[in-house]
């Protein structure tokens, strides 16, 4: 089972309580082995559409195709054809096997429709199920097969955060997007979600003690083992005074769209919008202050124009022009966002010394080192009070 997607019941949400895993194994592979044309052949047979251009997308576990097609359809459930295309994923085989993950991840989708927030929508097949199952064929032997999901979702047109360049305004429209997607779950609910969480919950930052070997440097192991550690003793004991509520699990530079503004508004703008958020797989019930951590995290390894821990005070200002933060979680965030990097290292690390081919699972690697490590030597009071500063400039324009 791959550490990207595990789950477990929580019975105390005020405790730390600990997914007692399985832990995807050396040699086990979860991934999906998607030949030449399969994807072709699955979008005419189950979805009635006629692929005529398929470019492969990043992937943690799953694969995942940008299919474009002919203009009509054989579809009676698909009215009109999307001219941007769509997306096709192909679900990992843990994922397989729990197909109710991939109905709750419609209804959350939906939900943030409900609030004004962009997603993707899901695509029935010509059956009219919005999850399909489809047996592929294995390069092991003849008759070898591997049974996968499959699912069908609109294409959202726009550049994901990682290919553009970031500034402080766009920090600023990232932190009043994620109070939007925090408000426009306050009134969710679906029972999946009641007994379901994942290794990469940052409730589960204590179980990174079973894959730190993976970092073999000693300043590196040094800094991870001091912010799990704090995490353990300063966040996770105050649970049952933090704020409760539905997160997206996983805001990173990879899940957030954004669009060029002179694109949607006809200026000559070169800033960027907010163009839409992907990826639902670790959407979980726990804590607002979790996806904001991620949401730093994440953003501070695309500061590349200005100092990456200037990042949370850009972040708070436009978070806190749609939502209060209560102090105990302000002074929370910087461990958080830590914790967050911390997991995204190791757990980057583990996956990869599983599968050295795919170089995906070391994009946080790329420059988040350098930005713990800078984050973590900063005293917490120096960084707060970088960040109020920022937070009053704002107020002042």
């Amino acid at each position: 089972m791959s550490t990207k997607d595990q789950n477990f019941n929580e019975k105390d949400e005020g405790k730390n309580s600990v997914a007692e895993a399985v832990i995807q194994q050396p040699g086990e592979v979860i991934a999906p082995e998607v030949a030449d044309g399969l994807v072709e052949k699955i979008a005419e047979e189950i979805y009635g559409l006629k692929v005529v251009k398929c470019k492969q997308l990043n992937g943690y576990d799953d694969k995942n195709y940008h299919i474009r097609v002919a203009p009509t359809s054989s579809n009676a459930h698909v009215k009109t054809v999307n001219p941007e295309g769509y997306v096709m994923k192909v679900v990992n085989t843990m994922d397989t096997k729990r197909p109710e993950i991939l109905y709750a991840q419609i209804e959350f989708m939906k939900q943030l429709q409900k609030g004004g927030i962009v997603t993707q929508e899901p695509v029935p097949t010509v059956k009219g199920e919005n999850v399909a199952f489809y047996q592929f064929p294995l390069p092991t032997g003849e008759g070898d097969v591997k049974t996968h999901a499959v699912c069908l979702r609109t294409f959202i047109p726009g550049q994901i955060l990682y290919d553009v360049t970031l500034t402080r305004d766009l920090c600023y429209k990232l932190g009043h997007f994620q109070a939007s997607m925090t408000k426009a779950l306050e009134d969710f609910s679906y029972p999946f979600y009641d007994t379901f969480d994942c290794l990469w919950s940052l409730n589960n930052i204590p179980k990174l003690k079973e894959f730190v070997h993976v970092i073999t440097d000693v300043r590196d192991r040094r800094v991870v083992d001091d912010v799990i550690d704090q995490f353990t003793t300063a966040v996770l004991p105050r649970r049952s005074e933090i704020r409760a509520g539905f997160i997206h699990g996983d805001p990173n530079e990879q899940n957030i769209l954004v669009k060029r503004n002179a694109d949607v508004t006809g200026s000559d703008s070169d800033e960027y919008v907010i163009a839409g958020v992907l990826d639902f797989q670790d959407a979980a019930r726990t804590h607002p202050l979790y996806d904001l951590g991620m949401l730093v995290a994440y953003t501070m390894l695309q500061a590349k124009t200005f100092d990456p821990l200037e990042v949370g005070g850009h972040i708070l200002a436009g978070y806190r022009s749609v939502l209060d933060l209560p102090e105990l979680e302000l002074s929370l965030l910087r461990v958080t966002v830590a914790g967050r990097l911390v997991q995204s290292l190791v757990l980057g690390a583990y996956n990869h010394s599983l599968d050295p081919t795919n170089e995906y699972l070391l994009t946080t690697a790329q420059r988040g080192w350098h930005v713990l490590h800078a984050l973590w030597d900063t005293p917490a009071d120096s960084l707060h009070q970088m960040w109020a500063n920022i937070q009053q400039s704002y107020d002042k324009k």
